[in-house]
């Protein structure tokens, strides 16, 4: 399994246009293409940024999502009119920290892997 994070840089009076726009992206592609699992979408309380955190089974399946005509037909001008910048990486790697009042079983399906620190 493999997250996905991408930033967006956003116009502040444009956040809630370009939230939408990428929930957009989201229900009408993304959840749809083989390989997703889910995704979490954050804006930022200053108006900034939007942040998107995609988990996939695999990158390939991420790349292919990307390569289909509706992923590019739904990044259109009006998405580039909210968006100023978009700054994404892949993460394999990952420690899980719950806090005291976490409950273990919640997250069964997330696996970590530890890391040498």
């Amino acid at each position: 399994m493999i997250t996905f994070i991408n930033v967006f840089t956003v116009r502040p009076e444009k956040q809630q246009d370009a939230l939408r726009l990428i929930q957009s992206v989201y229900l009408e592609v993304v959840r749809h293409q083989p390989g997703y699992i889910s995704a979490r979408l954050l804006a930022s309380d200053d108006g900034e940024k939007v942040i998107a955190i995609a988990l996939w089974e695999t990158e390939e399946h991420l790349q292919a999502m990307r390569q289909t005509q509706g992923f590019k037909d739904l990044h259109n001008q009006e998405f580039a009119d909210a968006i100023v910048s978009s700054d994404g990486h892949v993460y394999t790697d990952f420690i899980e920290v719950p806090g005291t009042n976490h409950k273990h079983g919640q997250h069964s399906s997330v696996h970590s892997r530890m890391l040498d620190l």
